[in-house]
């Protein structure tokens, strides 16, 4: 138990199933693009949890950004298969978000990944994620049906009290991952993008090859 499996197909719609004795995290987000910071995390939860299967799952319609300019969710999920691929293993990536009319929410999305088998679940979140989960689509609700894995630098864990004070009932729903933190953001990636700066040692290079291709935030095949 514990051991990421070797994935060599991706998690389709119709394919994702798991067993109950598995233990699963679930990785969601834009990923607009996926990079290293991105990716160190899923290594940490993997770790610290000692998961059988970490799932990405490309927001389809991020509720949250609907202010801003977001990349075609085909784009983000082909560049998130991508970088899976050129891994040769260890996660998989997952399409029901993108699949799903409507906004993303992260409670349908727990919810339908039980229904497929997912008994041991974790839906994994970086440190300040944790202190934005009040303005989340029905956040309590989510704890029914996951526990949360979140990031943290070694020895800043906060108390299940303070936990509590967030979201009533999460200090005894939520798993610390320790991990240091990697000083990186999606927004950023693409900033350095369009002002023509090698991000080559933070994004995998079958998402740039990609992005190229379909000249993505700017560049050219």
């Amino acid at each position: 138990m514990g051991a990421l499996a070797v994935v060599v197909s991706p998690a389709d719609h119709e394919s994702l199933q798991f067993e109950p004795h598995e233990r699963v995290g679930a990785l969601g987000g834009t990923f607009d693009p996926l990079h290293r910071a991105h990716l160190h995390l899923a290594d940490a939860a993997a770790s610290a949890l000692e998961l059988d299967r970490l799932i990405l799952i490309p927001a389809g319609d991020p509720w949250r950004k609907h202010d801003r300019s977001v990349t075609a969710a085909e784009h983000r999920l082909a560049m998130t298969r991508a970088a899976v691929k050129e891994r040769r293993g260890g996660l998989e990536v997952s399409d029901i978000e993108v699949r799903r009319d409507g906004p993303t929410y992260s409670l349908d999305t727990v919810r339908e990944l039980r229904e497929r088998g997912a008994k041991q679940l974790w839906w994994i979140m970086g440190a300040d994620a944790v202190l934005d989960l009040p303005h989340w689509h029905k956040p309590g609700e989510i704890l029914a049906h996951a526990r949360i894995a979140a990031a943290v630098r070694p020895g800043a864990e906060l108390e299940r009290r303070q936990l509590d004070r967030i979201i009533y009932g999460l200090g005894r729903w939520l798993d610390w991952v320790p991990m240091e933190p990697i000083d990186l953001s999606a927004s950023e990636v693409r900033d350095r993008i369009r002002c023509g700066e090698d991000v080559s040692t933070d994004v995998p290079a079958a998402v740039l090859d990609y992005a190229r291709k379909h000249r993505l935030y700017g560049l050219l095949a």
